[in-house]
């Protein structure tokens, strides 16, 4: 994997690490695949929002994530992603099952090291990160999370070039 990516996610968990345990609420690993077989890996810290609604049924943490993107195609092959979204769950069963359901959805912001990705162009390097996820947490306390997520990065039509990019992942989070 690229030598910025592997800096970049080091200084994400130091980040992390410099918060109170409090604030951090687990740590994200995903891998995937996007358009014109384009690699994804991503790492994400996530923090409790500490907000819940409708009977603890919908909760909202932030992901600070970076993610890497290579692509076989095109003249830019590689891409960093920096993201910063709020992150909403609705839960689909009640805690005391053992393995719990849940969908997500967020709508963040991500700021991208190209305006370009295999032959897509972004236009800009601000973005908005558009997500929908399915996962199941389990384990004792659900500390454990796998997820399936579909992702889509645009700029909104924010400038004329505006293909977007779309990548389908698998993710393991793991809650302290």
């Amino acid at each position: 994997m690229n030598k910025l990516f592997k800096g970049l996610a080091v200084c994400l968990m130091g980040l992390g690490c410099s918060f109170s345990a409090q604030a951090i609420e687990g740590v994200k690993v995903g891998v995937g695949n996007g358009q014109n077989s384009t690699d994804a890996y991503q790492i994400a810290l996530l923090s409790d929002f500490g907000q819940s609604f409708f009977n603890d049924k919908v909760k909202l943490h932030w992901e600070f994530g970076v993610s890497y993107w290579k692509s076989d195609i095109g003249p830019n092959k590689e891409l960093e992603v920096f993201n910063i979204s709020p992150i909403f769950t609705y839960d689909l069963g009640s805690a005391d099952q053992a393995v719990l359901p849940y969908i997500d959805y967020s709508l963040g912001i991500a700021y991208v090291s190209d305006t370009s990705i295999a032959d897509k162009k972004l236009g800009q390097h601000l973005q908005f990160d558009n997500r929908l996820g399915f996962g199941v947490r389990f384990g004792g306390e659900k500390r454990h999370d796998i997820a399936l997520g579909a992702r889509h990065v645009s700029n909104a039509g924010l400038d004329n070039d505006n293909d977007g990019f779309d990548v389908i992942s698998v993710s393991y989070t793991y809650r302290f």
